[in-house]
């Protein structure tokens, strides 16, 4: 009703865009940057205002623990410069990774959260102010602990369906850190598994995937509107959980 038309305009314009680059004996290395241009360039026109995006990088820990090259990055508003200079991003100031792919098959989907598990969520410290409270400060915890990074693999083309949502369950069952698992899994204009968080009656958070088509003209936008509102959703984390830089200028000059 409102942004519908606008965001299966979005959807349409990536096919376009990936298409009209896509010849015959292009390099995949330069199909795979394009590709990742076209989603930078989709985030930072929806949500400059809120991150910063940045494409390509380093997640870091106070360990000096590194993360693979992740594709696209985002970041705190109020990051200190100097980590973006560098391409390397404090795990505590990481609010988004996208993991981007021409094509997305179930083998090179694994592959992705195997990279995507690699990111150093450990060790991390933060500051919050005591006046919010403890009651305050545990939810907004666990909210970072359970959902943040936002974690989206996106391919412009692939076979993604149904059949998908098995197995990728049951390898979720056996993962002891679930939030480095993709809450987005989506091939443009095809379909899109979505990590569902939920609590059961003893308090424990569960989360499983659900499948859902966007191969049809009034969907093709679902993907990137879900990606959008929880990408808002979690932007105000930031407000209130700062990271202790001073751990990691303390590992340079202790």
């Amino acid at each position: 009703m409102f942004f519908k038309d606008y965001l299966n305009g979005i959807s349409q314009s990536l096919e376009i865009k990936y298409n009209s680059y896509n010849r015959d004996g292009i390099n995949s290395a330069d199909i795979g940057e394009l590709c990742e241009l076209f989603i930078k360039e989709f985030l930072t026109d929806c949500v400059e205002d809120l991150y910063k995006v940045y494409r390509g990088g380093n997640i870091v820990n106070t360990e000096g623990s590194k993360s693979p090259q992740m594709d696209v990055i985002l970041a705190n508003k109020n990051t200190i410069k100097i980590f973006g200079d560098k391409g390397l991003y404090p795990i505590e100031t990481v609010c988004g990774v996208f993991s981007i792919t021409s094509n997305l098959t179930l083998a090179k989907l694994k592959e992705c959260i195997v990279q995507i598990g690699k990111i150093p969520k450990k060790k991390y410290a933060f500051s919050i102010e005591k006046f919010y409270g403890f009651e305050h400060k545990k939810k907004t915890f666990d909210v970072w602990k359970n959902l943040i990074p936002y974690i989206c693999i996106f391919g412009f083309k692939g076979d993604i369906d149904e059949s998908w949502i098995n197995g990728i369950n049951y390898e979720l069952t056996n993962v002891t850190d679930k939030s480095l698992w993709p809450a987005m899994i989506l091939v443009n204009k095809r379909g899109m598994l979505e990590k569902s968080v939920i609590k059961n009656q003893v308090g424990e958070v569960e989360m499983k995937y659900k499948f859902t088509a966007t191969n049809m003209e009034e969907k093709f936008g679902e993907g990137l509107s879900k990606i959008l509102f929880h990408l808002y959703n979690y932007s105000g984390e930031q407000n209130y959980m700062r990271p202790k830089y001073e751990n990691y200028f303390e590992q340079d000059f202790p």
